[in-house]
């Protein structure tokens, strides 16, 4: 059998191979026998008309070509079982051509990138931001949750930041007024820069009864209209100021579960920095692979990080579907047009298989491998979870399902020696202690019970809400230190290439 192989790109490969006159002849039946079930011809039941008769009623090149069909995909098989070759997605026909004695076929494949060499992932230092708990962080902290229970007070003078405005906000895009853009008696922070582009600045020093002109762009929400240049109006009906309860032990007595001021600032001093250095840690690990992920400079070929893109937008549409929310409600929602949604995910979809190709590097690097027994574990304690775990455990076994848990408790096992083989230290170069807590193992069971990877998510930081005063909720900031940060880390895990 002549079969040719020669480069189309990086990691892509043609391959040639012919198909005889006797094996496209072989096919026909079997091409005439898949036609037949689709054709109504007199006298036969579907699907039981002859090979003859078909060839009649659909022609005889028809025929052919329906058996050339049937014949390429086992041909193929073998050529690239024969020559080593594994295709990463389904391979193209990229050209079928009539030669003495049969045919001669050209597939496209594309294979799976590898790297040439492997990253340094031994003895590294990677610096973060130190863990200390300062005085002022603590005092920050104090001064948020006195604003909780603030009241605001109206006050004859021009407004600066900390300050609470009572504005009217009105929106004209080409001398038309948007409706949707306008708003009254919105009570907005000055200086909390949730209002509008340029908002902050123009309402400093303003006071009540100014009306002021802005030229600033539609926020994002706005639909498909964000980010088009409106002339905003925005009068000012009050000026109030937050005026904040004393900081003293009647107050902390009052409100908090504890008896004194220091002993509610020693509380939150401890949970500040017990917060701060979890979120370090996982900062520190994110940080290690992402330094690792830096230094790969490879030209990924397009048919897999289409796939890869398909992969995730099919993940986040069912995660969507199950809010029974549309891929259009989410982008009027969120103010994202699709071209920078299909850009976010092109980049995403590269990202993450740089990190595959870095951890599959390292693997082999390393050696890495996996006992059976650890395999069972993994399998058993998924298995228990399930109604019928004899059943689960006879129906994953051997199957591709089996062969993706195998490949994402491997990428466990180095990220847990790239982690190993990484120290953190603070700017001054001084060593951090760090508590990466579990890895292996957590990840890869919630994979094999749902069918899917889900997108993650950080939620950078929450509101507080204040009291209701004359009528009004008084927005507290919004928390932006580590101590008040919710994060929801949910796994990015790849599934089995």
């Amino acid at each position: 059998m002549t079969v040719s192989v020669r480069e189309a790109g990086p990691f892509e490969r043609v391959v040639g191979f012919e198909l005889t006159n006797a094996e496209i002849d072989a096919a026909k039946t079997t091409a005439a026998r898949r036609m037949a079930k689709d054709l109504s011809l007199k006298g036969f039941r579907p699907g039981k008309a002859p090979r003859p008769v078909i060839e009649a009623a659909v022609g005889a090149d028809r025929l052919r070509s329906e058996a050339i069909e049937e014949a390429i995909p086992p041909k193929l098989t073998k050529v690239l079982t024969d020559e080593d070759l594994a295709p990463i997605v389904d391979p193209e026909l990229s050209n079928v051509e009539d030669i003495e004695g049969g045919v001669a076929v050209e597939v496209k494949i594309t294979l799976w990138p590898k790297l040439d060499t492997v990253p340094n992932y031994r003895d590294r230092k990677i610096e973060i931001e130190s863990p200390e708990v300062t005085d002022d962080d603590v005092e920050q902290q104090l001064n948020r949750m006195r604003e909780q229970f603030g009241q605001v007070e109206e006050v004859e003078r021009t407004a600066s930041e900390g300050d609470f405005v009572s504005v009217d906000v009105s929106a004209t895009v080409n001398g038309q007024e948007l409706a949707e853009a306008a708003a009254t008696e919105l009570l907005y922070r000055l200086g909390s820069g949730g209002l509008l582009e340029g908002a902050d600045e123009a309402l400093e020093g303003a006071a009540a009864g100014d009306v002021l002109t802005l030229m600033s762009p539609l926020p994002e929400g706005m639909g498909e209209d964000a980010g088009t240049e409106a002339e905003f109006s925005i009068t000012v009906n009050e000026v109030k100021e937050l005026l904040l309860p004393d900081l003293d032990n009647d107050w902390v007595d009052e409100n908090t579960e504890f008896d004194t001021v220091e002993d509610l600032r020693g509380n939150l001093r401890e949970r500040m920095e017990e917060m701060k250095r979890s979120t370090l840690a996982r900062r520190f690990a994110d940080r290690v692979l992402d330094t690792l992920v830096d230094q790969v400079e490879i030209e990924l070929p397009q048919a897999i990080v289409k796939s890869e893109m398909d992969d995730i937008l099919h993940r986040f549409v069912h995660r969507l579907e199950e809010q029974q929310i549309s891929l259009e409600d989410y982008f009027a929602a969120t103010g994202i047009s699709s071209e920078q949604f299909l850009g976010d995910l092109s980049s995403q979809a590269e990202r993450s298989l740089r990190t595959r190709l870095v951890l599959d590097a390292v693997i082999e690097d390393a050696g890495i491998a996996l006992e059976e027994s650890e395999v069972d574990k993994v399998l058993h304690s998924i298995a228990g979870q399930s109604d019928d775990p004899l059943g689960f455990l006879k129906a994953v076994r051997g199957t591709p399902q089996e062969l993706s848990l195998r490949g994402d408790m491997l990428r466990d096992k180095a990220i847990e020696m790239i982690l190993e083989n990484a120290t953190a230290v603070d700017p001054d170069g001084n060593e951090i202690a760090l508590d990466l807590g579990p890895t292996s193992g957590d990840i890869v069971e919630d994979e094999v019970l749902e069918g899917e990877v889900v997108m993650g998510e950080v939620v950078e930081g929450e509101v507080v809400e204040g009291e209701v005063v004359e009528g009004e909720v008084v927005p507290g900031d919004q928390v932006e230190d580590e101590f008040s940060r919710a994060e929801v880390v949910e796994s990015t895990e790849e599934n089995e290439r």
